[in-house]
């Protein structure tokens, strides 16, 4: 241990809001899952969730955990859409696209979408239903593959897994001689604790020992 002094945290006796707090503080950075949905009537959400995770390169599955509401305990209107119709897509968020992005997660009743508060553009997919975020360089097509429940009470998460059935790279972003995403171009951002957000430009190498 680097230091002696340290406080210990008992999960089961404290309340779930500091918890949450804790846990985002200490997991970092984190990347932002910019997620989109439509409703049974075509409605169309989106939603940030850096709960976001890839599970599987083949099968090429991807994840995200959202959180019930913490006061009433219910489902946010992202779960909602994904149990109701079974896809949606994964945009990056980048720092252009930032401020845009959090403007996506008021809290704007059922049915309302946040394309519209928002400012960004959805535009058709090309296998699933939910709209891709025109304003973000990258996107990922996704059909439901599970969703596994952790509880109905207030902070309680669900764990969505998707399948990527399409990836949509603009040019931009990637080296012409290999493909690969240049991060640099990409100018992504993540989450960090409270209301911190962070770049992902200040990077090192290390390789992997063989």
């Amino acid at each position: 241990m680097r230091d002696s002094k340290r406080d210990t945290i008992d999960t089961s006796t404290t309340s779930w809001v500091d918890v949450y707090r804790r846990l985002t503080e200490v997991v970092i950075p984190r990347p932002i899952a910019l997620v989109a949905t439509v409703d049974p009537d075509g409605i169309a959400n989106v939603a940030p969730f850096s709960f976001f995770t890839v599970v599987s390169s083949t099968p090429p599955f991807i994840a995200f955990a959202p959180h019930r509401m913490g006061r009433t305990g219910t489902k946010k209107d992202t779960l909602r859409n994904v149990e109701a119709v079974g896809e949606f897509t994964v945009s990056v968020v980048t720092e252009e696209i930032a401020e845009r992005v959090n403007a996506c997660a008021a809290p704007l009743p059922y049915g309302d979408s946040e394309f519209e508060h928002s400012g960004l553009t959805p535009v058709a997919a090309e296998r699933v239903k939910a709209p891709l975020v025109a304003e973000s360089p990258v996107g990922l097509e996704c059909m439901l593959e599970e969703i596994r429940v952790y509880g109905d009470e207030g902070g309680a998460g669900s764990l969505v897994v998707g399948r990527v059935v399409l990836m949509h790279l603009e040019a931009a972003v990637r080296d012409p001689a290999d493909g690969r995403v240049v991060h640099e171009q990409l100018r992504a951002v993540g989450r960090m604790g409270g209301s911190l957000w962070c770049r992902t430009l200040d990077t090192f190498p290390l390789k992997r020992p063989s």
